[in-house]
């Protein structure tokens, strides 16, 4: 069958082709940090702080899903769009097959560890035994939507880079969607408390996953899944796997860091602080998710032109993708200073203690919000220029080089404040990192990073 299409990278000026990949991705990951955010509120009504604190102590396994997932599904799709703009159709075909069998792999195996070794992995985790018993209902039922996550969110990618950003919003949506109408349906309704936010998560991640297996197997789209596309080749996978390191890399390392600094709340603050935290983080994802929708957006069309040549568009997109990331994050900050009380007692209006903590860490988490883009779109840049060792340079540097070493040090001088000021020291240096390296890229090319083109 011959399939003819518009090129999706070539009909628009560049700001509205950003606007066009990044605007389906913004809504898409900001509904699903909605989502999220709106779960953790049900149990911490309905459960209370332990409830809180058994989500926030499974975290870090959640990342590592999200890891393998990153490590596949954005080092393949970076690949994808390269071979996009070197018009090698038939080499895209196979990536996406490719990815499609590494990810069911990966999270299947992935799956099957975690139901083995549930409870040496939730002791490992710091549950104590109030926690536990609520931790381990939420794990069991959720681990099924973990692994379909692993999948749909790999694929997800495929999706938009192929010129499909909308429907790639509506995969995250429908997830987000089915979550927010049924998690106060069983949790309240049905009384299934912790089991009942998972079933919810389950159920959206099911109905997400169906979406994206339908759109490749009968969607209208030039790239579908066919078995003779999806025979694993070594140079693809190696290919997949080294530009994916990066994000891989990132996760797994914020799997550690999230370890480590739960370990560190219990030890200074007990529960309540690591229900602090996990009110905290959860506020700072809803802000940081559309940061990540931009960066998914910019990341095709910085692939593409850098695939075809054009360096000078390439960079340009990366230089308006920081800017707009920064509108985000600077509205993002202003907010949480002026109602940080406010926001969280949204999850627990009964635990003053709980609310004044969770407060007074929303604060310091976010003092350096506004620059955080320059880290996240310099990491994406690397990615879609095929640069991985600069990516994953950039993405462990501050989570292993720094924000580890700082939670361990910090909190031996300054107790619990410690343990909250160290990702906020880490992200002061991590910047200017991410603006040293982007700097000497941009010379390479004639170019500046605060400066406008001519």
């Amino acid at each position: 069958m011959t399939h003819t299409a518009k090129n999706p990278f070539k009909d628009k000026a560049l700001s509205s082709l950003l606007i066009k990949f990044s605007a389906p991705a913004v809504a898409g990951m900001f509904a699903n940090a909605l989502y999220n955010i709106i779960s953790r509120i049900y149990v911490g009504q309905d459960v209370g702080a332990e409830g809180l604190a058994g989500i926030t102590l499974l975290f870090p396994l959640g990342l590592i899903y999200m890891g393998f997932s990153a490590l596949i599904g954005v080092g393949s799709n970076s690949l994808f769009s390269i071979r996009l703009g070197e018009k090698k159709t038939e080499e895209a075909r196979f990536i996406l097959g490719n990815g499609f069998v590494l990810l069911t792999l990966v999270s299947g195996v992935l799956t099957i560890l975690s139901y083995l070794f549930l409870d040496p992995i939730l002791a490992l985790l710091g549950a104590d035994t109030q926690v536990l018993p609520l931790a381990r209902a939420y794990a069991q039922v959720v681990f099924p939507g973990y692994f379909l996550f692993g999948i749909g969110a790999g694929m997800n990618h495929f999706i938009r880079s192929s010129g499909r950003p909308k429907t790639a919003m509506a995969t995250q949506l429908i997830g987000a969607f089915i979550n927010f109408v049924f998690a106060p349906i069983f949790i309240f309704g049905f009384h299934w408390g912790m089991r009942g936010a998972a079933a919810a998560t389950v159920l959206g991640q099911l109905i997400s996953f169906g979406w994206v297996m339908w759109f490749f197997l009968r969607g209208n789209t030039l790239y579908r899944l066919h078995l003779i596309y999806c025979r694993l080749q070594k140079q693809i996978v190696l290919g997949c796997l080294a530009i994916g390191f990066s994000q891989f890399a990132f996760q797994l390392a914020s799997s550690a860091l999230n370890f480590i600094l739960n370990h560190a709340l219990l030890k200074y603050g007990g529960n309540v602080a690591v229900s602090a935290m996990g009110i905290a983080v959860s506020v700072n994802t809803l802000i940081l998710m559309p940061l990540l929708g931009i960066s998914q957006g910019a990341q095709p069309l910085i692939g593409y032109n850098y695939g075809a040549r054009k360096y000078k568009t390439a960079i340009q997109t990366l230089k308006m993708a920081i800017r707009w990331g920064m509108g985000i994050t600077t509205t993002g900050f202003i907010l949480i200073e002026l109602f940080a009380t406010p926001i969280a007692a949204v999850f627990n209006n009964q635990d003053i203690a709980l609310v004044r903590m969770a407060a007074h860490t929303l604060r310091i988490l976010n003092i350096l919000l506004p620059l955080i883009p320059l880290q996240v779109l310099a990491t994406s840049f690397f990615q879609a220029v095929n640069h991985p060792a600069k990516a994953a340079f950039l993405s462990l540097s501050r989570q292993v080089l720094l924000v580890i070493p700082l939670v361990l040090i910090l909190p031996l001088f300054f107790q619990l404040e410690g343990v909250f000021y160290a990702p906020v020291v880490a992200d002061a240096i991590s910047t200017c990192l991410a603006i040293y390296m982007l700097h000497v890229f941009f010379a390479k090319h004639g170019l500046r990073l605060f400066r406008r083109q001519k």
